[in-house]
């Protein structure tokens, strides 16, 4: 065995070294490629264990335990998925883990197409040609979408459906490797043949597609990137780099400015003008630093990654002139800053998240007199586009935007002043599809925010006593509340403004 590793190591222009990835996976890492336009978490597979890099560096084990995993895919909802071993594990954006298939054989590739379907590869002899690729509905049922193939080790969908394949062939088999495209319905041509990777001594062995169509083509051998337009142009992308590569979930991230993977308190003082971060962890304040001090007649609305570089931003808000201002931070330093839109008279931003999916955090406008609701689509601080969501019932208020049900949607949070019952509305984009009823607020307690402080991929009530000004959390499963926990008291002073 060692001289047939030694002779496919040696032999590059027969497409050999991209066959043993599947083999030698735990020495390779899975590389998940960020967005040129979206600063987000690098992710990495390597031995037994998920790494997660965020963009200044900081390393956090995502998950461990698995069985050399050799390939990462997410679905909307920032789910992802690892091909393991001879299954398939599923891991919320928050590291709950769990078995979506099982009983495959040599899985080493994965890929969504647009409608949630999880196409995975493998499950055959490598030495012939009898690797396939499986097709798996959001429920799990499985189908056979593609067979014929000899080490399908990358998989990758362009807009407009069709499946690309680095299928890494076998020289031991007298056959190259290819990269082939095939349609929504799964007619197979080439796109680049073996003749072709031969003779400009490639040796892939995994792809990506960008949003404008790209084909970028990992290079085991010689350690490169290429990239390929949508008509076969070749350039190289990167160098001293190679594994498995996808494209990360455009989805807007918590308010982590210390980039520790767990959301963060925002605290604004309205007599000094004065903000700090404070650092948490769960419930519980570990650290923070003072953040900038706000220009007079301006007030700190919201947070959210504007500029998409990975660390969070303030929204600011000019009560007498309406205009919107974002400022970008750097932890807990302002670096730079821009103008917003300006807000019509009796209209406010109660909520920041990403209503039509492409990435950016929108404005959540809610017009406390008529009840009604709208959203502002933001591609960072230009207004691009908007709609008119639901109207709040009377006697309820929009009091907060997450995603609670974990589709991949956020959804409205209602509260009644009088009765303090919370409601959740679940939406698809802004229109309201379902209801079900929340918990009721303790008494003495207001609601101020959504967000997931114990990691269990479902946001948590953050709620906040003015008389004690004590804070605490209910932690949530979707509308139900499953336990509590005393947060951090606030000074004299101070409130807090995000999550």
């Amino acid at each position: 065995m060692k001289n047939r590793l030694t002779e496919r190591k040696c032999k590059p222009a027969g497409c050999v070294a991209a066959h043993l990835i599947s083999r030698i996976a735990s020495l390779v890492a899975v590389i998940l490629l960020c967005s040129s336009a979206l600063a987000e978490n690098l992710f990495v597979a390597d031995d037994n264990s998920i790494v997660e890099l965020t963009p200044g560096g900081v390393r956090n084990t995502f998950a461990s335990g698995l069985n050399s995993p050799q390939n990462l895919a997410f679905d909307d909802a920032g789910n992802v998925f690892v091909a393991n071993g001879d299954s398939i594990i599923k891991f919320t954006p928050y590291g709950v883990r769990s078995i979506f298939a099982f009983g495959l054989a040599n899985v080493g590739s994965l890929a969504f197409d647009g409608t949630g379907n999880l196409f995975a590869g493998g499950g055959g002899d490598f030495e012939n040609n009898t690797a396939k690729i499986y097709k798996f509905a959001p429920n799990g049922a499985r189908s056979l979408f593609a067979s014929g193939l000899i080490s399908p080790s990358g998989l990758a969908f362009d807009s407009a459906g069709n499946l690309f394949v680095v299928d890494a062939g076998d020289s031991l088999a007298g056959v190259g490797c290819a990269i082939y495209k095939y349609s929504p319905s799964g007619v197979r041509s080439v796109f680049l043949s073996t003749t072709y990777l031969v003779d400009h001594s490639i040796g892939p062995s995994s792809l990506a597609l960008d949003s404008a169509n790209n084909i970028f083509v990992s290079d085991w051998v010689y350690e490169r990137i290429y990239k390929f337009t949508p008509a076969g142009m070749r350039s190289t992308f990167a160098v001293g780099v190679s594994g498995s590569l996808a494209f990360g979930p455009a989805t807007p991230k918590p308010p982590d400015f210390n980039n520790d993977g767990k959301p963060d308190f925002v605290l604004s003082n309205v007599n000094t003008r004065q903000t700090a971060v404070w650092y948490m962890n769960n419930n519980v304040h570990v650290g923070g630093g003072a953040g900038p001090t706000l220009p007079g007649g301006w007030s700190l609305a919201n947070v959210a990654d504007f500029n998409r570089d990975g660390h969070p931003d303030y929204l600011l808000f000019n009560s007498t002139t309406r205009a919107t201002a974002i400022w970008y931070m750097n932890n807990n330093v302002h670096v730079g800053g821009v103008t917003g839109p300006t807000l019509r008279a009796g209209w406010n931003v109660v909520a920041l998240a990403d209503f039509n999916g492409d990435g950016h955090p929108d404005y959540v406008l809610y017009n406390a007199n008529t009840r009604a609701t709208a959203v502002w689509y933001m591609h960072n601080n230009v207004h691009v586009g908007g709609a008119a969501g639901p109207s709040i019932p009377a006697g309820w208020s929009l009091a907060g935007v997450a995603d609670f049900n974990g589709d991949g949607h956020p959804d409205y949070l209602l509260l009644n002043a009088s009765t303090k019952v919370t409601r959740i509305w679940y939406m698809s984009g802004v229109t309201h599809t379902t209801s079900r009823w929340g918990p009721t607020i303790v008494a003495g307690y207001e609601f101020l925010g959504a967000a997931d402080l114990d990691g269990n991929g479902r946001p948590d009530y953050v709620l906040y006593n003015p008389i004690t000004h004590q804070t605490a959390i209910c932690y949530m499963d979707d509308n139900l509340h499953t336990a509590s926990a005393v947060g951090p008291t606030l000074p004299v002073g101070w409130s807090l403004v995000a999550p």
